[in-house]
């Protein structure tokens, strides 16, 4: 058969979310900024995901009121009720996030359980692993994320709205061996690029 011409450059780079902030550390580019969203924690259905959604949506000229419409709610840090001194000061607030662009690298991986990036890639954030609680009133599972160790609020949030909550994530000395593991102690977590 015939040989067609030849292609242009193709584009590298990566995106990945930074939850918990707004800015993209140095080296990336902010795409868009936004609020943590999620299906709330005690309906059965909706989203498994947790989403970054745009500071300003844009929307068509449709609407709907329908009964079994998912809906989309903020992410509330729930945070241990503040028991612990990391991060309490977001206790109740909602969740910015922001995705973030990096046109010089091709490869982004979330590493559970580290806050280091191996020797030959990029750490672009380091934080704790976040889901939501496990408790009799939870109706299912949701997404984990790497939430950034030095975490921002939403400004003017922290009614206690109750949303879609996260929480820290720890381990448990059942399969998982311990050590090098430590029963209830925080999961760590690191965002990084090669």
């Amino acid at each position: 058969g015939m040989i067609g011409p030849k292609g242009g450059m193709g584009s590298s780079g990566v995106v990945y979310i930074r939850w918990g902030r707004t800015t993209c550390p140095n080296g990336a580019d902010r795409v868009y900024y936004g609020r943590g969203a999620g299906s709330h924690y005690g309906t059965k259905g909706g989203t498994s995901d947790h989403l970054c959604l745009p500071e300003t949506p844009q929307y068509k000229n449709y609407y709907s009121s329908y009964t079994f419409s998912p809906e989309l709610y903020g992410v509330e840090y729930d945070l241990d009720e503040g028991r612990i001194s990391l991060l309490r000061h977001l206790y109740q607030t909602e969740m910015p996030c922001v995705l973030c662009s990096v046109s010089t690298r091709s490869k982004m991986i979330m590493i559970p359980a580290r806050y280091e990036c191996p020797s030959d890639w990029n750490r672009e954030y380091s934080g704790y692993l976040m889901s939501d609680a496990e408790h009799e009133n939870r109706i299912g599972r949701t997404s984990t994320i790497c939430v950034d160790e030095a975490s921002e609020a939403v400004p003017g949030s922290g009614a206690n709205t109750n949303p879609a909550v996260v929480y820290f994530m720890r381990a448990v000395c059942n399969g998982l061996p311990c050590p090098p593991y430590e029963a209830n102690k925080l999961l760590t977590c690191a965002v990084c690029t090669q």
